[in-house]
């Protein structure tokens, strides 16, 4: 159990914050203190391993830090990635696999409900509607781009998640998630890899030139630093 009577989780203000209770307060910051203060001692915060499998327990689950990649067990119906602050479970939610080491929070919905009050209801529900929001985003994706498009778009996904330059998925694990024939993962990796993009070795995406994935990708998943709004800007220009 939590003791967040301060922000780092401590009784006494002299002690230096956990950096999980840090990473806890910030994922709630919507709620105010004394909502966040009487509902965080509910739950617990639990480690998480790179490859490890998620199963939602239909309790809530926060993602602190750390990135999963989720997927509701069908073909070609990758539901996205979630990072740190993301709402990944609301009494039932979608499996999933880690990506990277991380944290996440579990509490009782009910008992979560109770402590927070109207605050904490209205916090469950937009995480929901973010979730929804991004599985349409998606569904529209997958009708309206190519496949070398949406592996891009993917690919950038994990990487804006994880900050890392390293993705721990095969081609073939992309085409089942993506629902794409084997024939056609194959060749929108093959133009990646041509345009300098990326390499691939066995079991793994190595991403070489972000500007360049940015540019293949649909621009809803462009990423947002200003690194990556200043290549795009002088490509078009």
């Amino acid at each position: 159990m939590l003791d967040p009577a301060t922000p780092s989780g401590e009784t006494s203000p002299c002690l230096e914050p956990r950096e999980e209770i840090l990473s806890l307060w910030r994922a709630f910051d919507t709620l105010s203190f004394e909502s966040r203060s009487r509902a965080l001692r509910l739950g617990e915060i639990i480690p998480v391993v790179s490859g490890g499998p998620y199963r939602p327990d239909g309790e809530i689950a926060v993602v602190l830090e750390g990135c999963i990649l989720l997927d509701d067990g069908k073909r070609g119906t990758h539901c996205g990635v979630a990072a740190a602050g993301d709402l990944i479970d609301i009494a039932g939610g979608s499996q999933g696999l880690w990506l990277s080491n991380g944290l996440v929070y579990r509490a009782p919905v009910a008992a979560f409900c109770r402590e927070a009050g109207e605050e904490g209801v209205q916090f469950l529900l937009a995480g929901g509607l973010k979730r929804l929001k991004s599985m349409e985003a998606r569904l529209r994706c997958a009708m309206s781009h190519g496949a070398v498009s949406r592996v891009a778009s993917f690919l950038l996904d994990i990487h804006r998640a994880t900050g890392g330059f390293e993705i721990a998925l095969s081609q073939s694990n992309i085409g089942a998630l993506l629902s794409l024939r084997r024939s056609s993962i194959n060749q929108a990796c093959q133009s990646l890899r041509a345009a300098g993009a990326l390499r691939t070795v066995r079991g793994r995406i190595l991403l070489r030139d972000e500007a360049v994935l940015a540019s293949l990708a649909c621009c809803h998943y462009r990423p947002r630093s200003p690194a990556f709004a200043e290549a795009i800007a002088a490509e078009a220009a």
